[in-house]
């Protein structure tokens, strides 16, 4: 299993779920060109506060809940599972729709599942706190950098 940084739910929950729910593909963009585009989509999607491992069947298990998030306070667990976002269901297909729905104090209908039993949890999103966009920023930009020394390797 992949580990994925949730925004959300940022999933930006799925702010691109391939960005930062954890599927690393190495990142074609120039690094700056990358950095503004995520400081952009980071500040202006909703986020829950979950990590989530994309297991099979693009389940969306939540591995952590960040504390005083969003998902917190609306009682969602370690080890529920993420499913939707207003009805509509977390997968590749469904990204830009789910991306008008993730702003900022937006409530919201989250879908989980809980001891094999599906329930609704309301939330209202929040911006993402400076210190996890940070740290998200961070941990991609620092892909960049092993990119470009896996490249000065091969040239050597």
């Amino acid at each position: 299993m992949k580990k994925a940084l949730f925004v959300v739910v940022s999933l930006s929950l799925m702010l691109s779920l391939s960005a930062f729910a954890g599927e690393h593909k190495k990142c074609t963009k120039p690094v700056q060109d990358c950095l503004n585009s995520m400081v952009v989509k980071l500040k202006s999607s909703g986020f829950i506060g979950v990590e989530l491992d994309k297991g099979k069947g693009g389940v969306l298990k939540i591995t952590k809940v960040v504390e005083g998030s969003p998902a917190e306070k609306a009682g969602i667990k370690q080890g529920d599972e993420l499913f939707a976002i207003n009805g509509i269901r977390f997968n590749d297909e469904n990204h830009k729709k789910i991306s008008k729905v993730k702003l900022p104090g937006k409530r919201v209908s989250c879908t989980i599942k809980r001891d094999g039993a599906s329930r609704e949890v309301k939330l209202t999103l929040s911006p993402m706190p400076a210190d996890l966009m940070s740290k998200y920023i961070g941990e991609h930009m620092l892909s960049h950098a092993k990119q470009g020394e896996s490249v000065a390797k091969a040239d050597k």
